[in-house]
Order: C-alpha cells, then structure tokens, then sequence
C-alpha cells in the first residue's frame, strides 16, 4: 500500500467508477482496478460494492476513506510546509461570499496578484455557514464571511463594514412602510446566508412572519429578478452602487439596529501558513485600514 493507492482509492470512491477515474488521472483501467484489489487484499475486506452503474463504498469502505483523507491532507500539508520558500508560490484557496467577491475583492486580489504572480490564486463563493464548515474542513485557507463567527478553532480578522440597503424596482416601493414590505415578494439567497439571516429576523421583529420567498444562488440572479420587478431584496451598499442608473433601481436604508454588518476574514488556527498566506493577510490588513467606517 502507497499514497498512490490511497489517492487513486479516494478518486474512485468520489466519482463512484472506476472507468472515469481512469481518465482522470490518466491511468489504464486495469491499472486502477489492480490498486484496488490490492488495498482490498491489504486489508482483507471488500472495500467497494460492483454493479452496472459503477462502484459505492462497502461500510469498511468508507472507514478507509475517513483515514484515507486525513492522511493525505496530513501529507499534502507536509510538502507544502516543507517546499516553502521566502518567495510566496504555490496555491493560495480562498472562500467568499457572492456580494464581497463582486465588489471588494476585485482590487484585493489584483495588488495580491500585482506583487506576488507566482502564486496561483483558488476562489469559490458560497454563504457564510458553507465557507465556515470549508474553512474548518480545511478545505480551503480562508474565506469572507459575514455577522458574527466564535469559534475556537478559527482566527478572525476584522477587514470592512458593509451597509445593508432594501433594493427594488423604481417606483415599486414608496418608502420602507411595512405595510408595503407584507406585499411584496422578498428574494434572498440560499439558507445560511447571514444577510438573509438578518433580513429575515428583522421580518419577523416588526410582524412580517409570512413574506412571500423567492430563493435563488447566485448574487446575479438576485439582480436580475430585482430589476424585473418581481419583488424586493436586502444588498450591501457596495453592490447596490456598481448598479447603473439605467437599471431604474431604487435604495432604502434599514433602520440603524440592522444596517450596517461586519465583514470577517476567517482561517482555521492550525493550517499551515506558507508565506503566500502570510503576504495576503498583510494585503487585506491593509484594505481594512483603508475602509471608511459607516
């Protein structure tokens, strides 16, 4: 048994066939099949369940995959740290959520990128309850969330305020009247996004228990709805500004117990911090303290 059979095991349990995992990692079929037999053969026990639709983890099976993950995360961590030189290289995985990725993180990635071009930077978005569970999964470095994040295996970083504004289509709200918000149709994100979160909650604080709901997963969608006039939708100050004047959209600020939240940068306490990761925390630090309070 070697890493190989380990990776190789962890792919075929993930595609769940063998064939295109073959392809995946440029092996023959048989080469893969053989690994498999020998882990099998390794640990006595069948490890996958054949049948025409491909391969499923046997119960051994998945106790192999738990262990299978973490030493292989355990190996990877070791040549990251071991291959790390003064010069930041390698891959740098961030998670964000969709509105800081529109609008904060364009001019924080390009310096990042502008002095350190050898580092290849990974960024996937998502709410801030998946890039929390990401980020102590670590499987990425960091990542932006919003609101408040105690835990005791994560370091969090300050970095900007964002002001939370109602947008809708122009003339479709004549003020922020409750009467007006019970008649309208509210589109948010998907569960565990905190500025939903905080919307909802505040719904609910002034007797708006059944709003009608319109869920989408992606910050452009919410857009494009919102522009359609099919209902209203709580943004951050920064994204409701890129909007053009031509999209007839109109802002309402919150009341002040809900207008303004913070914006975290978030990181397991034990990753291994390579000097890439290093470099972009000075970077966000600084953008921090170039962020104007609201």
């Amino acid at each position: 048994m070697n890493l190989e059979d380990l990776r190789v095991f962890r792919e075929v349990a993930n595609e769940g066939n063998i064939t295109k995992t073959a392809v995946n990692l440029n092996f023959v079929q048989s080469n893969v099949t053989a690994k498999m037999k020998r882990l099998e053969q390794k640990y006595e026990t069948k490890l996958f369940y054949r049948h025409k639709h491909g391969v499923t983890l046997t119960s051994p099976g998945r106790v192999l995959l738990s262990y299978a993950e973490q030493i292989l995360h355990l190996m990877d961590e070791a040549e990251k740290t071991l291959k790390t030189s003064g010069v930041p290289s390698g891959t740098l995985s961030l998670g964000s959520m969709e509105t800081t990725a529109a609008t904060r993180l364009p001019d924080i990635l390009s310096t990042y990128h502008d002095h350190y071009p050898q580092v290849e930077l990974s960024l996937q978005t998502g709410t801030t309850e998946e890039l929390i569970k990401a980020t102590l999964d670590r499987n990425i470095e960091g990542a932006f969330v919003a609101g408040g994040v105690n835990h005791p295996e994560l370091e969090v970083t300050e970095v900007f305020a964002e002001q939370l504004i109602l947008v809708s289509k122009e003339n479709s709200l004549s003020s922020l009247e409750f009467d007006q918000l019970k008649d309208q149709t509210i589109i948010v994100f998907k569960s565990g996004c905190f500025y939903r979160e905080v919307f909802e909650t505040w719904l609910r604080s002034k007797g708006i228990r059944h709003a009608r709901m319109m869920e989408l997963n992606t910050l452009d969608g919410v857009i494009g709805c919102v522009k359609a006039g099919l209902g209203i939708s709580l943004l951050t100050k920064s994204v409701a500004d890129q909007l053009c004047k031509n999209d007839h959209i109109q802002q309402m600020r919150l009341p002040g117990e809900v207008s303004t939240i913070s914006t975290k940068f978030i990181n397991h306490r034990e990753i291994v911090k390579t000097s890439a990761f290093h470099e972009f925390i000075k970077v966000i630090d600084s953008a921090a303290g170039l962020n104007i309070p609201l």
